[in-house]
């Protein structure tokens, strides 16, 4: 008889989404990616903190790969399919960031060892979490011993003085950092060495390249290739530190799988982190990608990182009323535009911070309980709803400060809606625009807009926004069949109780 019943029920189930969609296996303009500087992250053993001191912000804080596998079911409850690293490699005196590099075959002793690494990776593995390390191709440390027995390896030591001659910004030494001479061919073939090197011994799943821009393309155009060869699955972000998309464009055209879109991260920066900001900004951003960037879709958005003031804080200086709930509508453009969405480590649980070293605190996990689970509904909703994730964007109604776009494939339709002003706001979205006899049902909270003549009634609170799915609207005819096959049982059920409690009442009587 529960057997029978559930199959009748079945369909309905079914029908009004108690099993909830899924997205197939992520490729990686898919995943949803941690972003983790690992000094900062969690001290999971003491033994290697050596002359870490928690006391100077720009000292080793204790941090190590020990400690990010413990964490890794934290990253995992909270939504992501991926981590990256800032570098593990052992580094010059106080290089706590991991990007002042002295040896690329050994991992630093205040992060843990070989085989510690390989335990992250394949409990990260275990998790389905994909595992992506940062690795800096253009420099060593700094007064690092290998330029006098190698000087033919690097460029002259000359710093960048002037940042718009591409010349220097490529050849000329960033700072005090030795710049690699990559017209060397023993240079390249050593640095194509280190990363399979790595890739082969612990089998992580991708690199993070700092520094991309400092480095000639054509080094780049025999890095990619032969790495590749090695590894034809191994994703490649390059990190192109430019708000001009054009440039961005022609990196992404030298064979890297992504670019991180810094772009997209000034377009929210100047409108979400304000009063009053234009969310049309977002439709911009995606109209000067999508014009010279025929990759635009697989970009690396953020919000915040390593190298910017974190984003609470530009909110704070930007003066808005209420920095936090600019934050939740910054991480919600994240989540709901074009590219591949990196959340950078305390910015699930709006850690404030400046400049550098101000922006680079220990992690505080148990900081703010409602920012992580507003992240983790971003995540389910991306994971939940392919559109959000490699949906094409199109912006289908707007007033200042508020828009509505949408995002779809050919078998889902989504829409976002975004409002940055201090008013309540009401958009008709025409029905010319995605459909006439749609429900649009709201995915962060309850909220269902039906048509209304030809158009549909968009309506959000000051400071809010909503994604939605695009469902046809009329009656569910198998889910009526089912009720209807249901309510016979039901009807029978009931009249054969009642007529046992009227039998009882006439045997006491």
């Amino acid at each position: 008889m529960r057997r029978g019943v559930m199959l009748l029920l079945l369909p309905l189930l079914l029908s009004i989404g108690m099993f909830p969609q899924t997205s197939e296996a992520a490729g990686w303009e898919k995943e949803r990616m941690y972003f983790i500087m690992v000094d900062r992250f969690e001290n999971g053993d003491k033994s290697n903190d050596l002359e870490a001191d928690p006391n100077d912000p720009k000292a080793f804080q204790g941090g190590d790969l020990t400690g990010v596998t413990k964490r890794l079911d934290y990253i995992k409850d909270e939504g992501f399919t991926s981590i990256w690293l800032t570098p593990i490699f052992k580094n010059r005196p106080n290089g706590y960031h991991g990007y002042w590099t002295d040896d690329y075959y050994e991992i630093d002793p205040h992060f843990g060892t070989k085989e510690e690494f390989k335990t992250l990776v394949k409990e990260a593995h275990k998790r389905d979490l994909k595992v992506v390390l940062d690795l800096v191709v253009n420099h060593l440390g700094p007064n690092h011993p290998l330029v006098k027995e190698k000087p033919d390896w690097f460029h002259k030591e000359q710093t960048i003085m002037n940042w718009n001659n591409q010349a220097e910004v490529e050849n000329n030494w960033l700072f005090d950092l030795p710049d690699f001479n990559t017209e060397n061919k023993e240079v390249v073939k050593y640095l194509i060495d280190v990363a399979n090197y790595w890739v082969d011994e612990t089998g992580i799943d991708g690199y993070r390249l700092d520094t991309v821009r400092h480095v000639p393309p054509a080094f780049w155009k025999t890095f990619i290739p032969a790495v590749k060869k090695e590894h034809p699955d191994l994703f490649l972000l390059g990190e192109v530190f430019d708000g001009d998309p054009r440039k961005i464009a022609t990196y992404s055209k030298l064979g890297f799988d992504s670019v991180t879109n810094f772009p997209f991260y000034y377009g929210i920066k100047d409108q979400f982190a304000r009063k009053n900001g234009s969310a049309e900004e977002l439709d911009s951003v995606y109209n000067r990608d999508t014009t010279f960037n025929p990759k635009a879709m697989s970009l690396a958005n953020f919000i915040d990182n390593h190298d910017l003031k974190r984003f609470i804080t530009e909110a704070k200086i930007g003066g808005a009323a209420d920095e936090e709930r600019q934050l939740r509508l910054a991480l919600f453009a994240l989540y709901a535009a074009p590219g591949m969405p990196i959340v950078y480590q305390g910015t699930e649980v709006a850690m404030p911070g400046g400049e550098d070293p101000g922006n680079r605190m220990m992690m505080e996990f148990d900081k703010n309980d409602k920012m992580q689970e507003y992240v983790q509904t971003l995540n389910k909703m991306r994971n939940n709803y392919p559109a959000f994730e490699t949906g094409k964007q199109r912006l289908v109604a707007k007033t200042d400060h508020m828009a509505v776009f949408e995002r779809k494939t050919k078998d889902q339709s989504v829409l976002y809606a975004i409002n940055l002003g201090e008013k309540k706001t009401t958009l008709r979205v025409k029905a010319s625009e995605i459909g006439d006899d749609q429900r649009l049902r709201g995915l962060l909270f309850s909220d269902v807009v039906r048509q209304d003549g030809d158009a549909y009634e968009v309506t959000l609170d000051a400071g809010s926004a909503n994604g939605y799915v695009v469902e046809r609207s009329q009656v569910n005819w198998v889910s009526l069949v089912a009720i209807g096959s249901i309510a016979p049982i039901l009807a029978l059920i009931i009249l054969f109780v009642h007529r046992r409690r009227i039998n009882r009442t006439k045997e006491t009587h």
